[in-house]
């Protein structure tokens, strides 16, 4: 069955990296490196952060005494504030990507975020037509129900949904539920990706 709608996650496929800011803090602390990124992604008071039961100032003084206890090196929480805002900045090219399917497919935004995130004063939410956030749902991926919640705003089966992503914990937990997983490399090959599944059309030869 064609797809019908996409849906995209936000850091790391929206934007240039969800983590290459805190790679660097890493590096110039002498840490080892992804010893910041594992908080960000693996920790569980993470998940408490995306889903709007703890604050932003709460993990991110968890995180510094937390990484100075396990590496015995100071962590400033406003540099530590810096890193993270670096995984916001938007990709151009993704952007204009999004227009592309948005002629051919619907398009949605599925992200695990936190509630106090500067990055939706600006973005540019009219791209989508469905959003669901981690901190507004109160689930986050990839739990099942957050995917049931996509499912519903789309209003249409799974075998007609496609989900990018760039954690393959994500497309799988998107899989299981009969959503088409794209674990995002790379623009080219997402778009070749999706005209296989048929949300796209094939690049005309020049």
């Amino acid at each position: 069955m064609t797809v019908t709608a996409v849906a995209f996650d936000f850091g790391g496929v929206l934007t240039h990296s969800a983590f290459a800011g805190f790679n660097t803090y890493e590096a110039e602390l002498g840490l080892p490196t992804d010893a910041l990124v594992t908080f960000f992604r693996d920790d569980p008071k993470m998940g408490l952060l995306e889903t709007g039961q703890l604050t932003s100032r709460e993990f991110m003084k968890y995180v510094c005494i937390e990484a100075e206890r396990r590496h015995g090196t100071r962590i400033d929480m406003k540099r530590l504030g810096a890193a993270a805002s670096e995984g916001q900045v938007l990709n151009p090219a993704m952007l204009a990507f999004v227009e592309e399917v948005r002629e051919h497919a619907t398009t949605a935004l599925l992200t695990n975020n936190v509630a106090e995130a500067a990055w939706r004063a600006t973005f540019p939410f009219h791209l989508f037509e469905v959003v669901v956030d981690s901190s507004e749902a109160g689930v986050r991926k990839p739990e099942p129900q957050i995917y049931r919640v996509l499912l519903d705003k789309l209003d249409r089966p799974a075998s007609q949904v496609a989900f990018v992503d760039d954690l393959a914990v994500n497309v799988d937990g998107a899989a299981a539920l009969g959503i088409h997983p794209i674990l995002f490399t790379g623009l080219d090959a997402c778009r070749a990706e999706l005209v296989r599944l048929g949300a796209l059309l094939a690049p005309q030869p020049a």
